[in-house]
């Protein structure tokens, strides 16, 4: 592990520098300035009626999909990968 000097956002920062497996991992030292209370990210409290739950409830139901099989469901990137991989092979 190592200490290291970098640029961020047009600014000159701490961080630990270190080996994991096969990479190397920065870590940001913080000052205690740059840390926010957890406090303020919380979204403020709010009302909810027992109305509004069963619509809600009732949305969820008739938009859930009990099988995912269909031409909407079709998983087009795996094929176009392969597709662009044998066209390479090929080259």
């Amino acid at each position: 592990m190592a200490v290291a000097k970098y640029a961020w956002c047009g600014r000159e920062r701490l961080g630990l520098l270190r080996v994991g497996g096969d990479v190397l991992v920065l870590h940001a030292a913080r000052r205690p300035g740059e840390i926010r209370d957890l406090t303020q990210l919380l979204p403020s409290p709010t009302e909810v009626c027992r109305k509004e739950i069963a619509g809600a409830l009732a949305l969820m139901d008739t938009m859930t999909v009990d099988r995912l099989k269909g031409p909407e469901f079709t998983d087009r990137y795996t094929g176009a990968t392969a597709q662009i991989i044998e066209a390479k092979r090929e080259e």
